[in-house]
């Protein structure tokens, strides 16, 4: 309570103290703006109210970062749960999707987004036709902040394992296969003529190193990787027309590689399993185990994984 001793406490809102959470994480009044699809210029006002308020400016800018101020370091676990207050008072009403004016919004990348955000759109629009949904890129910059409660869900293959406020669910498993342009080239059917040929990869953060790459360096092999993309859609556009190979889960054949003929990738794969992932904030919460609910039930009705190449 010292830390609020000097200053009008009720002059504080929900929303001004999840902003300064989320600046807090991000470390950006930029990046915290598209988050909460607002402009910088909002955000960077109400900061200010914030530094007004609390006699305190908060955050110190160095270089591109917004260092907090120990001002900031001590109020955070009392924010923390003044926004968890304020999320298990909203939990303890009920949740009635045909009147929600709600805006829903998950964070996932281009394979998540065209496997199931149409369908969750669809059913969305069904169930709660007055509400919204917003999706977001995945950015490998992005923390367990991105589902603090501003963001309802992250859908995405490799969860953070070491976040104590995360939950995380498996929705759906895939393989990954190989797909090239049969105008332009033969099928790769052999190790040989995978390794031989140039390869377009997915890419999001500094490790270049692959699952491929790892097995094939065990064993003293390696392959040409000639394009790194931040997504599989640009992998798929370097890949058409040209001879190079694009490895990926397997379901993109009815979708991003939709025009590509596709193999069996000739090197040993562990399934990929894809999950959905939430602050544990909202574990609780009517509204958010609905939306989780009808994310479970689009994934359940997903086709099954491609076997094998056709004969």
């Amino acid at each position: 309570m010292s830390i609020m001793k000097n200053i009008d406490h009720l002059s504080l809102d929900g929303r001004s103290l999840y902003m300064l959470r989320q600046i807090y994480e991000l470390r950006s009044v930029t990046e915290t703006a598209r988050l909460l699809g607002v402009t910088q210029s909002s955000v960077s006002h109400s900061l200010d109210r914030l530094r007004g308020l609390l006699g305190d400016p908060l955050f110190i800018k160095v270089g591109r970062s917004m260092v907090p101020t120990e001002r900031v370091e001590a109020m955070m676990d009392g924010i923390d749960q003044v926004l968890q207050g304020i999320e298990d008072l909203y939990s303890q009403s009920d949740f009635n999707p045909a009147q929600s004016k709600d805006r829903f919004s998950i964070i996932c990348n281009d394979f998540e987004h065209d496997l199931l955000v149409p369908e969750i759109f669809k059913r969305l629009i069904q169930e709660a036709p007055n509400s919204s949904l917003r999706t977001h890129q995945r950015h490998v910059t992005q923390t367990s902040s991105q589902c603090n409660g501003l963001v309802d869900l992250e859908l995405c293959p490799y969860p953070p394992q070491d976040a104590a406020d995360l939950v995380i669910s498996k929705i759906c498993t895939d393989h990954q296969i190989t797909y090239y342009d049969a105008s332009v080239r033969d099928a790769p059917d052999t190790l040989e003529q995978f390794l031989e040929a140039d390869h377009a990869i997915l890419c999001l953060g500094h490790d270049e190193d692959t699952h491929i790459d790892r097995y094939l360096k065990a064993r003293g092999l390696s392959r040409k990787v000639s394009y790194l993309g931040p997504n599989f859609s640009a992998a798929a556009t370097l890949v058409r027309g040209s001879n190079m190979l694009a490895t990926a889960p397997s379901r993109m054949a009815n979708s991003i590689f939709r025009d590509f003929a596709w193999v069996k990738t000739p090197v040993p794969l562990d399934p990929i399993d894809f999950y959905m992932v939430w602050h544990v904030r909202n574990r609780h919460s009517p509204r958010h185990k609905w939306f989780r609910d009808l994310v479970k039930s689009v994934a359940r009705t997903l086709p099954a994984d491609l076997q094998s190449p056709s004969q």
